[in-house]
């Protein structure tokens, strides 16, 4: 394997690392919750005393 074959191999490499590490940290800011709210965790009377300290 010529050298400019492993350097060009590396560099794209290295680069589909880095995106999908980029993508990971970006999607996880999208929706910390976990559930967006629609999940069935929280009890009805959880969801009346955040909608009353609103």
């Amino acid at each position: 394997m010529s050298s400019e074959l492993q350097t060009i191999v590396a560099l794209a490499l290295v680069a589909v690392a880095a995106a999908w590490l980029l993508r990971g940290w970006f999607g996880r800011r999208k929706n910390s919750s976990g559930c967006g709210g629609q999940c069935g965790a929280v009890s009805a009377e959880v969801k009346k005393l955040r909608a009353r300290l609103k």
